[in-house]
């Protein structure tokens, strides 16, 4: 990384940002052991125009079940286009469907199961681990490719600009949970607020 990039990064992390925030306002995004093994192992593939053409149908699915609020389902199908083809906009798709389903099953248990509306639905035991990891294989995953594509419209795109801010929003709210005992209850209300609206309108 060049020094001006290390500089700008340690400025925003001694104002008090976040390490995820600040290097996703960087050229290069924050690279963890498993994100930069992710990338490396892309970059190594090859890829023929039919692997392309199996992740466009692929995205095309996973877009679709995503404007029907079917969350679980997109996710499954921006996860599986990654053999095909990796691309940002599966990434990073299939992060935010990711949380959005884990959002919708828990809402939905408890709603059957008659609870209390007060009452927790999803505690710290493994929330903080698996958004922290998330983060890492997904959004940092796409957000760093999204920068690599020879494309780079998609910078300029709304999915893209939220996704960041998403990205951000969850990592800090990951580091929040870190410091609090895995029985603590989660506020499914700041993780909704950290995703926002969804990324897709309708059709």
């Amino acid at each position: 990384m060049r020094f001006a990039q290390t500089w700008g990064i340690a400025v925003c992390l001694l104002a008090g940002g976040s390490s995820m925030a600040c290097l996703a306002q960087s050229p290069d995004f924050p690279l963890s052991p498993e994100t930069a093994k992710t990338l490396a192992a892309i970059e190594q593939a090859r890829r023929t125009p039919a692997d392309a053409r199996a992740a466009r149908r692929l995205n095309i699915k996973g877009d679709s079940a995503y404007r029907k609020g079917d969350y679980a389902a997109a996710f499954t199908a921006f996860a599986n286009s990654y053999p095909n083809d990796p691309n940002a906009y599966a990434y990073i798709m299939a992060g935010d469907a990711n949380w959005r389903a884990s959002v919708q099953y828990h809402q939905r248990a408890a709603g059957k199961s008659g609870r209390d509306p007060h009452a927790c639905v999803m505690d710290n035991s493994h929330f903080a681990a698996d958004l922290a990891d998330d983060l890492a294989r997904h959004y940092a995953v796409g957000l760093a490719l999204a920068k690599r594509e020879k494309d780079k419209s998609f910078l300029r795109s709304n999915v893209y600009r939220r996704a960041r801010e998403s990205a951000s929003c969850l990592d800090a709210l990951a580091r929040e949970y870190q410091a609090m005992p895995p029985s603590a209850c989660v506020d499914l209300t700041k993780l909704r607020q950290c995703l926002g609206p969804p990324l897709l309108g309708a059709p």
